[in-house]
């Protein structure tokens, strides 16, 4: 940890005449009328204000933060200014690291007593991700003001933190660490279903900007069913059931496929009737898979689809589709056949030319052996 000390004061001096008598009670008056009054009046110029002085010695030690995994808070710590006393003091804490993961509001207590010689800056952790922290890896400017302030008087000090202090390391790495490959499926086992997930770890693709030498932990397997429609822009999955499987070796040469075997119906009373065990649930599940390493960070999580009711219903409503359009096929096709021989034989019959008769050829002809019979 590098600590830097950087202060400023600025010396006021005052040229004060000697008042009456008179006039000294007239003031006393009109100061003990207005501190008690509902519009108080400017001080007096014959009675300035008395800036408090610069606080000694300030100090800074890295702490980890109750109920955070990877969040510090600071113990700063001085000495009483010489000069006039302070009434109470405010502290600042700025992050000056332009990162994603130190980049932060500032942290900023006030109204602390003026007889504290020391303070805790955040004092708790604060689930919010938008709210200030102190993380390892970062640098912070802490400044310490004694008031009464004269507006330049502060002590400052520069802190940069080493990726890991006090046993609680930088997660700044974490965007950067493999998202395991997940595949899915679910199985029936006694009239009860199981979804089967499956991952491997890829060797990450950026090797160099991860910290050395980082290994596995474990991985977060979880089992979600959908909340919100695919409708929405984001979709949300609540999870249902979590397991937590151990590894080891080196995040730098990926891992070999794992699997694991999660029931789909995870919480107690969702089952309605025990007759009901092979009903399949009636929203989508997700499976999650998450990479966790030595330092306790997680990584971008591998996703799929365990389960889908409206595929599940298009497959079945596909198959009894295709049937029907097969039948309607053939039928169309024997249509077309008839209509089409029927076409054939009148565009024949339409071509043929009309047979006509020869001129000495009588009209009918009649048969050899049947005689003419002449009217007489």
């Amino acid at each position: 940890m590098i600590v830097s000390s950087l202060s400023s004061s600025t010396q006021l001096q005052f040229h004060i005449r000697e008042p009456s008598k008179t006039h000294i009670h007239h003031i006393h008056h009109d100061v003990s009328s207005n501190f008690y009054g509902d519009d108080p009046k400017p001080p007096d110029r014959h009675y300035p204000v008395k800036h408090a002085g610069l606080p000694r010695g300030l100090a800074v030690y890295p702490l980890p933060l109750k109920n955070s995994d990877h969040e510090l808070n600071f113990n700063v710590s001085w000495l009483p200014p010489f000069g006039p006393p302070a009434r109470d003091y405010s502290l600042e804490v700025r992050s000056v690291t332009d990162t994603v993961d130190c980049r932060t509001p500032m942290c900023y207590e006030y109204n602390i007593p003026g007889e504290s010689t020391w303070w805790l800056i955040p004092a708790f952790s604060n689930p919010v991700v938008e709210t200030c922290a102190v993380r390892p890896g970062c640098a912070y400017m802490v400044r310490l003001i004694a008031h009464p302030w004269d507006g330049q008087t502060s002590a400052n000090l520069l802190v940069e933190l080493d990726e890991c202090v006090e046993n609680v390391c930088s997660c700044a790495h974490s965007p950067r660490l493999p998202a395991p490959l997940v595949t899915t499926k679910t199985v029936v086992i006694h009239d009860e279903m199981f979804a089967n997930i499956t991952w491997s770890l890829q060797p990450p693709q950026y090797l160099q900007r991860l910290p050395s030498g980082l290994r596995k932990k474990s991985y977060i397997v979880s089992l979600g069913k959908q909340m919100v429609s695919d409708a929405h822009p984001a979709p949300w999955f609540a999870n249902i059931i979590t397991r937590n499987v151990d590894a080891d070796g080196l995040i730098s040469v990926g891992d070999s496929p794992h699997f694991i075997l999660l029931p789909v119906i995870g919480q107690k009373g969702e089952r309605k009737d025990k007759r009901l065990k092979s009903d399949k649930p009636e929203v989508k599940l997700l499976a999650r898979v998450t990479l966790i390493d030595d330092r306790g960070c997680l990584g971008p999580a591998g996703n799929a689809t365990a389960f889908n009711p409206s595929a599940e219903s298009s497959k079945f409503s596909f198959g009894v589709y295709a049937v029907i359009l097969a039948i309607a096929g053939a039928w169309v096709l024997g249509v077309v056949f008839v209509l089409s021989a029927r076409f054939v034989k009148h565009v024949l019959k339409s071509l043929r030319s009309t047979p006509v008769s020869a001129p000495l050829e009588t009209i009918s002809r009649r048969p050899a052996w049947f005689p003419l019979q002449l009217r007489t």
